[in-house]
């Protein structure tokens, strides 16, 4: 298999994300049920066997996405791992704790770093459909989601149970119903009284609007090139993993037209995420060569031990780059 056609096999085009709409337990509740969830590096935490992965290979994270029109809900719930948002489209409002009681919202480009050991849902607000990058801490995420017992209690009726393994029983679909020892069962009282909650301005550290964004600089920054480190890197003031020991930071390089970021190597795990503008990655791996074109909402999974170059085509362009560690080595050359 040549670089080329491995690099195509590493691309997930955003005009070709396959959605499902039945990945987890609310997905048929009323006020949660016209959402889309995409997993498009690693399985996630997706509930369903029925989900559709676009590519299986995970090295310390997973990429998802999440998209809904207003007023649409992804239910209370809590995860073991990092859980990271990047706001693509529209704006959505966060809401946290055990109530769901504080809440934020946030709209294209900011970024939530939301603690494990918190319950936490959004929806979006306004007018436009929403949707949003999703990274999460690990390769088999923490064993699946914690759910809110209302949300299980909401649930019922609608075809979907969850198991106590976290597999997800569609009825409506042809699973045979399971018998009552194998759901999952509520959490109590004294359970969710072990959960954290947070006030808004408790969760800012954990928030990195696109407006206050902070500029590093190094061999790469110029005139014509910024780059930012975000929640989790260590130059960030954000850090999102004060309760999580997953490996996982976020950069991002801001490009004006024409402009270049020179080919270089990280030896951590690398996912890019082309937020706005005509993206060129020249990349370079074992003495092959192969050019990508990313355009907006592509997602690239860069091989390890790659080299890479990105040059911006058209307007400004913005490029997220999701790295395997939160403690980053220095770059080296091709």
């Amino acid at each position: 298999m040549t670089l080329q056609t491995k690099m195509n096999d590493n691309l997930v085009r955003y005009m070709e994300l396959i959605p499902g709409t039945s990945a987890f337990i609310d997905a048929r509740t009323p006020g949660s049920n016209l959402k889309d969830n995409f997993c498009i590096i690693g399985a996630g935490v997706a509930e369903s066997s029925r989900q559709h992965v676009h590519i299986r290979d995970t090295a310390g994270f997973n990429i998802g996405a999440a998209g809904q029109p207003p007023g649409i809900k992804n239910s209370l719930h809590s995860h073991r791992t990092a859980e990271l948002f990047l706001v693509f489209k529209g704006q959505f409002r966060f809401y946290w704790g055990n109530n769901g009681e504080h809440e934020a919202v946030l709209s294209h480009g900011d970024v939530i770093s939301i603690p494990t050991n918190l319950f936490r849902g959004f929806e979006v607000v306004g007018r436009d459909y929403g949707f949003m990058f999703s990274v999460l801490g690990g390769d088999d995420s923490g064993g699946g989601v914690i759910w809110h017992p209302n949300v299980i209690k909401d649930s019922q009726g609608y075809g979907l149970y969850l198991k106590v393994d976290g597999t997800l029983v569609d009825t409506i679909n042809g699973d045979p119903m399971p018998q009552e020892s194998e759901l999952m069962p509520l959490l109590t009282e004294e359970e969710l009284a072990t959960f954290d909650t947070y006030t808004a301005e408790e969760m800012m550290p954990f928030v990195a609007l696109q407006n206050d964004y902070r500029e590093v600089k190094d061999d790469f920054s110029g005139s014509n090139v910024k780059q930012y480190a975000l929640t989790g890197h260590p130059l960030a003031s954000y850090d999102f993993q004060v309760k999580s020991e997953d490996d996982v930071s976020i950069m991002a390089y801001e490009l004006s037209e024409g402009s270049s970021i020179p080919q270089h190597c990280r030896e951590e795990k690398q996912v890019l995420i082309n937020f706005d503008g005509d993206t060129e990655v020249v990349l370079t791996h074992q003495g092959e060569q192969a050019n990508v074109l990313l355009t907006r909402g592509d997602v690239l999974n860069i091989p390890e031990g790659s080299s890479y170059s990105l040059t911006n085509l058209r307007g400004n362009s913005l490029t997220y780059c999701i790295l395997g560690s939160d403690q980053p080595k220095p770059l080296t050359g091709e």
